[in-house]
């Protein structure tokens, strides 16, 4: 590969990782302030699930706390790895939880894409 095409396929490497990045730090921003401001549609899920107010509170917080190693980690990198493990652990549980009540094929699917795409962020970010 010649220099220039390697310095483009950095770039692009460098583009897909930010947008990736980005695109998981909205997802969970989004699911940490509707756990922690209590919405109703996400209270009628945690009921659903049969998890304690406090520990709903708590993932949305982890879920804030991903962001911010994302955000991080855009300066300092292993933030950013730290951070991607444990949304991706959060994803785990979230799973657990959807198969544990049976909830539907969709639901589960979400959380399996949402889960996928932090894995991929990971192995990505990796060095």
């Amino acid at each position: 590969m010649h220099g220039t095409q390697a310095v483009h396929l950095r770039q692009a490497e460098a583009m897909t990782n930010h947008v990736l990045a980005t695109l998981i730090a909205v997802i969970f921003l989004f699911s940490g302030a509707v756990k922690i401001l209590g919405i109703p549609q996400s209270l009628a899920i945690r009921d659903h699930l049969g998890i304690s107010p406090g520990l709903w509170r708590s993932i949305g917080v982890l879920e804030w706390l991903g962001v911010a190693g994302l955000v991080v980690g855009t300066r300092i990198p292993i933030a950013a790895t730290f951070a991607l493990i444990g949304l991706a652990f959060l994803m785990a549980g979230a799973m657990t939880s959807r198969l544990r009540v049976r909830d539907a094929a969709w639901a589960i699917t979400m959380d399996v894409a949402v889960f996928g795409l932090v894995v991929v962020a990971l192995v990505r970010h990796l060095p």
